[in-house]
């Protein structure tokens, strides 16, 4: 059991008999009354999100998964295919599983695949990763903390500073889909 205040962002947590994933968390402390963790939860069957909030002092039951590290190796139709890299078992994942890590998977991409009862319920990407810019506006020189929009090879547009141009490599972050750097 958990304490409210030690969930985390991609913990699997069983609330009434439900698999839920835990997309958002935010810890409220209101200047009169008690504190609460008020929290974003994607059902793992109806694929929904819900909002619940939790006192802090309410405990949540975690659900047993296993995590192991897989590569994309490629996608068919709606199926994609991981290999696990120690024992080149291959494992097909549906869309409604990879959900928000569609558009980051690449070939060679290494992913946590976390399963319950031995059934993948959900993936986790590395928090940054590189892509190549494939079409920009020119780099040029303007006011410091002002972006432009950048297409990515993996057909992502992001908001990047002025001086990066087609071809860079750039590092974004999985989570906020932001420019982090230039590589």
């Amino acid at each position: 059991m958990l304490s409210a205040t030690q969930i985390r962002v991609g913990q699997i947590l069983k609330i009434d008999g439900g698999l839920f994933r835990v997309l958002k968390v935010q810890h409220i402390t209101p200047g009169k009354g008690n504190a609460v963790v008020q929290t974003e939860l994607r059902d793992l069957k109806t694929k929904s999100k819900n909002n619940k909030r939790f006192r802090s002092v309410e405990t949540v039951e975690q659900a047993e998964v296993t995590s192991r590290t897989m590569n994309f190796l490629y996608q068919e139709g709606s199926i994609y295919h991981f290999m696990d890299p120690n024992t080149y078992e291959q494992v097909e994942l549906s869309a409604d599983i990879l959900e928000e890590a569609i558009p980051f998977l690449k070939a060679e991409t290494a992913l946590t695949v976390s399963s319950h009862a031995g059934t993948p319920v959900s993936v986790t990407l590395p928090v940054k990763m590189t892509f190549s810019v494939v079409e920009c506006d020119p780099p040029s020189k303007g006011i410091a903390g002002t972006f432009k929009d950048a297409r990515l090879d993996n057909e992502m547009t992001v908001k990047v500073p002025l001086f990066i141009k087609a071809g860079d490599v750039i590092v974004i972050d999985t989570q906020s889909r932001e420019y982090v750097e230039k590589q």
